[in-house]
């Protein structure tokens, strides 16, 4: 009996420790799968709340574009002077500025292909803001770019973290929006539609014209005839080709230009455009028509070659006074400069040819 029955024990006691382990792995099994649910938790807690973040704020976005967000808060800034133009590509933004003299001369219109004032060339900034203290009423518009900038691609994510961050990026580029107070001056222009939208679209030319239209349809709200053109020549051809047609020839009195603009200035500011001879042409349709040619320093060959056929078009066409001018190095023109150098030449050259000539065009219809 005891060597049979001696190892009993023994048994009894393995079963026993084993089946005291398995219990307690059975019992640390779901701890340990606990202390590792709350990792995995906060990380896809993070991506959903990230990506519901962006979500909400992509729901009831505040302007149509980031483009009318830009020009709203312009509009805001400058109020009494930010008019919005309805045409039928959307509403534009311009910048009016009524005389500040006793006497008012004329109106320049500004024509810029920068797509947002802010980008406007400080010469040009000059010339809006100094000519009315002159006489000289200024309405300022930007015409869509030649060239649009190229939209970077939005990279791929591959991971939940890469998906966290781009959703993160996304959350702080909405959060970029304006401030409250922002979002009233917003609001009470209207939320204009947006113009850059149907750019994509709708050709340029065709923008252009519109834009065109809709600056002297609203000179002429104003009772503003006496016009002069102010364009860049990235778009001196698509202005043209809208206002040479409606240009007759005056046989009564050649200084004054039967049309809807009386001299026409064209800055060449981007010598990476230059403008073909066929353009030119048409920009010079209207021999009647007094023209200021402005480049600027510094000179290379292909400027030269530019003034060149400038030049030669325009005695082709028989342009009766066409004035080409080269502007040296000068002080860069700011704001607050009331007699920069190419303000005062502007200023002369409307004087002299386009002074008051409405008054003109008025009494020989009250005559007839």
């Amino acid at each position: 009996m005891p060597a049979t029955t001696g190892p009993w024990p023994i048994r009894v006691v393995n079963h026993r420790a084993r089946f005291f382990w398995g219990v307690l792995t059975l019992c640390l099994l779901p701890l340990a799968a606990l202390a590792q649910e709350p990792e995995e938790n906060a990380e896809s807690s993070a991506v959903s709340s990230a990506i519901s973040s962006a979500s909400k704020s992509s729901e009831a976005p505040l302007y149509p574009s980031r483009d009318i967000r830009n020009k709203s808060l312009i509009a805001a800034a400058m109020d009494d002077e930010a008019q919005w133009l309805e045409t039928e590509h959307g509403k534009i933004l311009a910048l009016y500025r009524p005389t500040e003299a006793k006497k008012t001369l004329g109106v320049l219109i500004l024509f810029h292909a920068a797509e947002n004032p802010q980008l406007w060339p400080p010469m040009l900034e000059n010339l809006r803001a100094n000519l009315p203290r002159y006489g000289w009423e200024t309405l300022a518009i930007s015409l869509p770019q030649r060239y649009q900038a190229a939209v970077p691609a939005r990279p791929s994510s591959s991971s939940a973290s890469a998906s966290a961050s781009s959703a993160s990026a996304e959350t702080e580029a909405a959060a970029d929006g304006p401030p409250a107070e922002e979002t009233v001056a917003a609001s009470s222009s209207s939320a204009p539609s947006s113009s850059s939208a149907a750019s994509s679209s709708v050709a340029r030319e065709v923008l252009i014209a519109t834009y065109v239209d809709a600056a002297f349809n609203f000179l002429k709200e104003k009772g503003q005839l006496n016009t002069v053109a102010l364009t860049d020549n990235s778009s001196a051809f698509q202005i043209m080709q809208t206002l040479a047609p409606q240009i007759k020839d005056n046989s009564r009195d050649t200084t004054v230009v039967d049309g809807p603009l009386q001299a026409l200035i064209i800055t060449n500011l981007q010598q990476q455009e230059p403008i073909t001879k066929q353009e030119l042409e048409t920009i010079f349709g209207a021999k009647q028509l007094p023209v200021l040619d402005l480049f600027f320093a510094p000179v290379d060959a292909g400027q030269m070659q530019a003034r060149e056929l400038h030049k030669a078009v325009a005695m082709r066409k028989k342009v009766a006074d066409y004035q080409q001018l080269l502007i040296d190095d000068q002080p860069k023109s700011v704001e607050q400069d009331h007699q920069s150098f190419v303000l005062g030449r502007v200023r002369g050259f409307m004087q002299q040819k386009a002074s008051g000539t409405e008054l003109k065009v008025q009494s020989e219809n009250a005559q007839q």
